[in-house]
């Protein structure tokens, strides 16, 4: 039956093979070949689209990394500006409790301490070193306009020139970053 010390079938071939393995056994290495070979190009193939679909994801990536990073810029501009307008507000206040006869001393301070608090540890303002302009202005800003004077922008002369100084700055800043990027200015 399963005699495997009966060598019957397993004679050699005059064509220079073993009996019983296939009549096609003449095909089998050059098919094995071409398989290796057909396979061998497959990979090769599959590599080169693989190496095309990663460099196209890096740059779709880069750019869209690129464009984030500009909103993210152009939102921070608008909070600095937008803080900025705040400011610019609390600071007239300031000087107009400052020039007015009526409103007690300690208003304004507690006005003062209130501005050193929220705008100096405020991040989109960071780079403008608020704490010591801010210090400059309360204790050195007296200009009043006249006690008739019904327009409250004409106290103050210090505050303005800061004021204008921080704008710049913001702006010098937004103008670096986008010709840094090569983007909008």
């Amino acid at each position: 039956m399963n005699n495997q010390n009966d060598l019957s079938d397993n004679e050699p071939d005059p064509r220079g093979g073993w009996a019983g393995v296939g009549d096609g056994h003449q095909w089998n290495y050059p098919l094995l070949v071409g398989l290796a070979a057909f396979g061998w190009i497959w990979k090769r193939e599959l590599q080169r689209e693989t190496q095309e679909v990663r460099a196209q994801y890096k740059i779709k990536t880069s750019e869209m990394e690129k464009q984030l990073h500009e909103e993210r810029e152009d939102c921070q501009f608008q909070r600095a500006n937008a803080t900025l307008k705040e400011l610019e507000y609390r600071l007239l206040e300031r000087q107009n409790a400052y020039c007015s006869p009526i409103r007690p001393q300690c208003q304004r301070l507690e006005m003062e301490k209130n501005m050193l608090i929220k705008f100096v540890k405020d991040p989109d303002l960071a780079e403008l070193n608020l704490e010591s302009d801010l210090k400059d202005i309360f204790k050195r800003d007296t200009h009043c306009a006249d006690l008739l004077n019904s327009d409250n922008r004409q106290n103050g002369s210090l505050m303005w020139k800061y004021l204008k100084h921080w704008q710049d700055t913001v702006q010098k800043r937004k103008r670096a970053e986008g010709a840094i990027l090569g983007g909008k200015i």
